[in-house]
C-alpha cells in the first residue's frame, strides 16, 4: 500500500500537482492526474531518444549527443510542463487575454510536440527513406560535381586564352619579351589543374557524408502523407495532460483548494515584501516609508479605491491662482 501510494505521489509531482492537494481529493481526480504524470513521463523518454537521434544526425557525434540530448529535453519539458501547471482550472471569466493566453500555450505545446515527432517517423520510415535519398544524394553529388568541374573548366580555359593572347602578342613585338606576366598565368593555370582535382573530391567526401536531416524531414512529410495520421494522434498524446488539466471543474475541491493555497502564498509574499520594503528604507536611509496601495484587494490589484477628495473646477483653479473673488 505504501509502495502504491509513493508511485502515485511520484506520478502526481511529475504532472506539476500538489500532492497534498491531490492526495484529498476524489478518486477519479486522482487517477486524472496520475495519468497526466504517467504521460509526461513517458514523453520525456521518448523527447530524450528522438532528440538524440536528432542531434546524432547533425552532429555526428553518438556519445556527445546523449549529453546534449538530456539537457535539450528536460529544458524542453520542463517549459511544456509550465505550460500545463500554470493553466488555471477557473474558466469563470472568457476575455480576449484568456483565449490568447490558451492559445499561446497550446501553440507551445503543438511546437514542442512537432519538434519529438518529426525524428521520430524519421526512425520508423528509415528504410524507405535511406533508399530515396541515397538517390537524391547521389543525384545532388552528380550535378553539384558537374557544375564545379565546369567552373573550374571555364576559368582555366579564360587564363590559356589570355595566356595565348599575351604570348601572340609578345612574338608579333606588340608587347616587351618579359617573361613575369607569362610565367605568372602559367603558373596560375597548373594551381588551378592540381586544386581542380582536389576540390572536387572534398566536394564529394563532404556531400557523401553529410546527414540531410533536413531533406529527409521533407521528403518523409511530402511523399508520405498518411504519417500525418501519426503525427495528430502522437500531437493529442502530448496535448492530453492539458486537456485532463483544462477540464478540471473549475468548483471541484481541487482547485478550490488549489485557488486558496496560491492566494495564501501570494498575500503572505506582499506581507512579507511590504515588511521588508519599510525596513529597507529606515535601516539605510533613516525615512519612514508607508506602501500606498490605490486598491482594495492588495497585490491582486482589480478593485481600485474610491477618490473621495473634493475636486473643484477649472474656474476655481483660475480665480484662485489670479486671486479674483468668486461671484
Amino acid at each position: 500500500m505504501r509502495i502504491r501510494r509513493s508511485i502515485y505521489v511520484f506520478f502526481w509531482r511529475v504532472s506539476g500537482e500538489d500532492p497534498q492537494i491531490v492526495n484529498k481529493a476524489r478518486y477519479r481526480l486522482k487517477v486524472r492526474f496520475f495519468t497526466s504524470g504517467i504521460t509526461v513521463f513517458l514523453l520525456f523518454w521518448i523527447s530524450l531518444y528522438s532528440y538524440h537521434y536528432s542531434f546524432n544526425k547533425l552532429f555526428n557525434l553518438p556519445t556527445l549527443s546523449w549529453l546534449i540530448s538530456i539537457a535539450f529535453t528536460m529544458m524542453i519539458i520542463n517549459i511544456y510542463r509550465l505550460n500545463i501547471i500554470t493553466l488555471n482550472a477557473n474558466k469563470l471569466k472568457y476575455s480576449l487575454g484568456y483565449f490568447s493566453s490558451l492559445g499561446i500555450r497550446i501553440f507551445f505545446i503543438i511546437l514542442i510536440s512537432l519538434t519529438v515527432i518529426k525524428p521520430l517517423e524519421l526512425i520508423l520510415l528509415n528504410e524507405q527513406v535511406t533508399t530515396e535519398i541515397a538517390s537524391i544524394k547521389a543525384e545532388k553529388i552528380n550535378s553539384t560535381l558537374k557544375s564545379s568541374e565546369l567552373y573550374f573548366n571555364n576559368e582555366i580555359k579564360y587564363l590559356e586564352d589570355e595566356l595565348a593572347e599575351l604570348q601572340q602578342n609578345i612574338e608579333d613585338q606588340r608587347l616587351s619579351g618579359e617573361t613575369g606576366e607569362v610565367d605568372y598565368l602559367t603558373q596560375k593555370i597548373e594551381d588551378l589543374k592540381k586544386n581542380k582535382s582536389t576540390e572536387l573530391k572534398e566536394i564529394e567526401i563532404l556531400l557523401n557524408e553529410s546527414p540531410y536531416f533536413i531533406e529527409s524531414l521533407i521528403l518523409v512529410n511530402s511523399e508520405y502523407p498518411q504519417i500525418w495520421m501519426l503525427t495528430l494522434i502522437l500531437m493529442f498524446v502530448f496535448l492530453s495532460p492539458f486537456i485532463l488539466k483544462f477540464t478540471t471543474s473549475p468548483s471541484g475541491y481541487y482547485s478550490k483548494k488549489r485557488f486558496v493555497l496560491q492566494e495564501k502564498i501570494i498575500r503572505d509574499e506582499y506581507e512579507q515584501f511590504k515588511k521588508y520594503y519599510k525596513a529597507c528604507f529606515e535601516s539605510s536611509l533613516g525615512i519612514p516609508i508607508e506602501i500606498e496601495e490605490r486598491f482594495e484587494d492588495p497585490p491582486f490589484n482589480t478593485i481600485r479605491k474610491k477618490d473621495t477628495r473634493t475636486i473643484g473646477q477649472e474656474t476655481d483653479f483660475i480665480n484662485h491662482l489670479y486671486g479674483a473673488e468668486e461671484d
